[in-house]
């Protein structure tokens, strides 16, 4: 080999080992500057998954609840993961879902993580191959009737419950019960929604027809309610004295009463509360997959659903989460729920009985 060759190839040989070097130098570089995988000592996701969720850079987050909610609920997310931008879209769930059904059959899905009020069309979701299987580290945190074990876990969920105008609502005429409602004197003076708006309003009625009695139903329609397709002008309507008794999601009534001093309080009823469970699915063919599943796995995280109790008010279903300030314990007020496959399987025939009897507007 001559002088002049062998010269050439210890050049090249000696640039492949520097661009090696450097390569590896760069990769060891981003993998020490991404953000760690620990919230409050809790670790959400391996270094491996925040590296390529930052490579992805953004996520876009469906949800059912309010937009400036869940952008306060994700401050600490998006500080401690910078290199993440969040877009979140917040609309009722069955608009969530048909946008959900429409972009999958376009083949343009948008979303990456959805959060939904609705079990039963979570389920359809899973059915349709809409989303993806998923178990988040802190799947074991949450109990057997708060998840779709490797699918879905209640990211949020609410309580159903009466309450009343306190400036117009004696103390002593105050409803005690579920049954209380009934009384001829509130006939046209309560306010509540269809069955049709999502899975916590089909929950509130389900409750009525198993736990409150068969005739609890018919004789609630009598009373004539105002029905409104959304929950805030429930509360919006008692508190304005429009009506003095409503029946609403404990997180639209919880907003009003403790940011805007309306005047409202809830009532506790001896015979329980229904708990509807508020699923969140990581979605298949999700264009920022590890993204989304760092931000569902943050959101599950102790951290995450501390932020939901202190802004939306609502009841975590991790036991190592507290109730907010003026919310008694959960276990307190006897929430119920049917399960899964109850909900699944009565779904459709209640919504079509409430219709008929209460009204859909």
């Amino acid at each position: 080999m001559s002088r002049i060759m062998k010269r050439r190839r210890d050049r090249v040989t000696a640039g492949a080992g520097a661009l090696m070097l450097a390569a590896w130098l760069g990769a060891g570089a981003a993998f020490a500057q991404a953000p760690q995988p620990m919230v409050d000592g809790e670790t959400i996701a391996t270094p491996e998954l925040v590296t390529a969720a930052c490579a992805e850079g953004a996520v876009t987050y469906y949800t059912a609840q309010s937009d400036g909610d869940e952008r306060a609920i994700i401050e600490p997310f998006a500080k401690q993961f910078s290199c993440i931008k969040v877009s979140v879209i917040s609309a009722v769930t069955g608009r969530l879902f048909e946008r959900l059904a429409t972009e999958a059959a376009a083949g343009k899905t948008q979303a990456d993580v959805a959060i939904i009020t609705d079990e039963a069309l979570a389920q359809k979701l899973i059915d349709q191959r809409l989303a993806r299987p998923w178990t988040p580290p802190e799947a074991g945190k949450y109990p057997a009737n708060a998840k779709g074990e490797g699918w879905w876990y209640a990211a949020s969920g609410s309580l159903m419950y009466p309450f009343y105008n306190t400036e117009l609502v004696a103390k002593d005429e105050v409803p005690k019960s579920w049954r209380d409602l009934l009384d001829p004197k509130w006939k046209g003076r309560i306010a509540t929604s269809p069955v049709t708006i999502g899975g916590t309003a089909w929950m509130q009625y389900d409750f009525m027809v198993k736990k409150l009695g068969g005739d609890y139903l018919e004789k609630f329609a009598a009373q004539e309610p105002k029905l409104f397709t959304a929950y805030d002008p429930v509360v919006l309507s008692v508190a304005r004295g429009e009506t003095v008794i409503g029946v609403s999601s404990a997180l639209n009534e919880y907003s009003q009463r403790v940011r805007q001093g309306a005047p409202v309080a809830a009532i506790y009823p001896p015979e329980g509360v229904p708990f509807t469970n508020y699923p969140m699915l990581l979605i298949a063919a999700a264009p920022h997959p590890h993204a989304g599943e760092l931000f569902a796995n943050w959101y599950l995280s102790k951290l995450g659903q501390s932020q939901l109790v202190a802004v939306r008010g609502a009841y975590s279903l991790r036991d190592d989460v507290p109730p907010a300030k003026g919310n008694p314990p959960l276990a307190g007020l006897k929430p119920w729920n049917p399960g899964h496959d109850e909900i699944l399987k009565d779904h459709d025939a209640l919504i079509s009985m409430v219709s008929a009897l209460v009204g859909q507007r």
